[in-house]
């Protein structure tokens, strides 16, 4: 199955420009969950043909780049939310939404060995709280037309009747919306999230796609009898890491980065939002930059008061900045009143654990 969840630590933004976003409170988006058995990344060429058709293979490009828009969920509506696509092999595109420690999610789209062919399939899972959870969908339609593309991938094990995830692309604009099934007992999936968004910074993904020559029709990884076993015999539905066919420590090209984060002694019991970005926030006179926050920011998350440090995972390499500040006046960018960081930068290197500080104690 899969689940949209509320925390109340999550934090989306808001300036000028963003609408109202409850007490940075954030959902876990489509949580689709994966299984295990007998799957490992493919090394070996010959398994895959270059030359076959792969239905809904034109996806991996349609979505690649960092998107900016709105969401409409059954437990509100976010106006601003981002996915950031970005390849990580020659036919993986993957995204992660950070919120807290052990709160996060990622979804991923990639070429994969499944029931005697290549298909392209996603994945979603991550953390919620001490919970491990991912599943994992199957693209079974694909339409192109003439400035409209549709794609639809449904439940590994369970099929539409259990879950599906549809990308719609019109013009210039994305439509990715969410289904599941409410009841667990495979009635008519209901909408669970619909993203609306536009490709606000296609450049973030140019130097892994030159990297990777992407897309290639080469298999990410292999599914053959990969979803036996399960805990739910209506999805492929995993609970524990250990089980994850296709773990963290299988996917290439990202990184982790820990902040550690040296707090001023005027919110040493304050909580903060931490900010990566791909241009700073805060200049060195202390001047907030609305624009970069409003269109280069790729992950919100919120640290609680007892946390000395942050690790960050799944992260593309690339050169970035963190923020952090104490939101005092809870309108999630930083203020008048509040106290933050200079934007401090970092360049990430691929696969990798690396380590900063940053020092908050700028008043604003």
């Amino acid at each position: 199955m899969f689940s949209v969840q509320i925390h109340k630590n999550n934090i989306c933004m808001r300036t000028n420009s963003f609408s109202k976003v409850k007490n940075g409170i954030f959902f876990y988006l489509i949580l689709f969950f994966f299984n295990s058995a007998n799957c490992s990344r493919i090394d070996d060429d010959s398994n895959n043909q270059n030359e076959t058709d792969i239905l809904g293979f034109e996806l991996l490009n349609d979505l690649k780049g960092h998107w900016i828009g709105s969401n409409e969920t059954a437990f509100g509506t976010f106006d601003w939310f981002a996915f950031d696509f970005r390849p990580i092999s020659p036919s993986h595109l993957h995204s992660i939404y950070e919120g807290a420690s052990l709160q996060n999610i990622i979804t991923s789209i990639f070429v994969a060995d499944f029931e005697g062919e290549q298909r392209i399939m996603a994945r979603n899972g991550g953390w919620l709280g001490p919970q491990y959870r991912a599943t994992y969908f199957v693209l079974d339609r694909a339409e192109r037309n003439e400035g409209a593309n549709f794609y639809r991938l449904v439940d590994a094990v369970g099929g539409e009747d259990r879950a599906f995830i549809e990308f719609r692309f019109e013009g210039d604009t994305l439509f990715f919306d969410a289904y599941k099934d409410n009841s667990g007992s495979l009635d008519k999936p209901i909408h669970h999230m619909g993203f609306r968004g536009i490709n606000a910074n296609p450049d973030f993904a140019n130097a892994a796609t030159t990297l990777f020559n992407f897309p290639q029709k080469v298999s990410e990884v292999n599914f053959e009898n990969a979803f036996n076993n399960l805990v739910d015999s209506d999805s492929a539905l995993f609970l524990e890491e250990s089980a994850d066919p296709f773990p963290k420590s299988q996917h290439g090209h990202v990184s982790d980065l820990k902040i550690n984060i040296a707090r001023d002694k005027s919110i040493q019991d304050e909580s903060l939002l931490l900010y990566i970005s791909a241009a700073p926030i805060v200049d060195n006179n202390g001047q907030v930059l609305f624009d970069n926050l409003d269109t280069k920011v790729i992950r919100t998350i919120s640290v609680n008061s007892q946390e000395e440090f942050y690790l960050t995972t799944y992260l593309h390499p690339g050169n970035y900045f963190i923020t952090a500040f104490s939101d005092r006046d809870g309108n999630f960018f930083p203020s008048p009143g509040d106290v933050t960081n200079v934007s401090k930068a970092i360049q990430v290197t691929p696969e990798g654990l690396l380590e900063m500080g940053i020092q908050i104690d700028f008043a604003l």
